[in-house]
């Protein structure tokens, strides 16, 4: 799953990411997928994608995670 949840975020990275998709795919809330996907960015599942992808993706979890006041930090 965790390749799945990379490759899933950087196809929609370039139309700001699609919340309501990764729900229905993965069964995660919002908050819970961006947490995820934060993490997996700095994993061996994010191998596959290029620096710029990478940079892309965490500004998209960081604005999603500080919209829900966690501040980013998954607990």
């Amino acid at each position: 799953m965790e390749l799945d949840i990379v490759e899933f975020a950087s196809e929609w990275a370039p139309y700001g990411g699609n919340d309501a998709e990764a729900f229905v795919r993965f069964g995660l809330t919002p908050e819970e997928y961006h947490r995820r996907l934060n993490r997996l960015i700095g994993s061996r599942a994010a191998r596959v994608l290029t620096h710029s992808m990478v940079a892309t993706l965490r500004e998209q979890c960081r604005q999603r995670l500080g919209a829900s006041g966690s501040g980013g930090r998954a607990g």
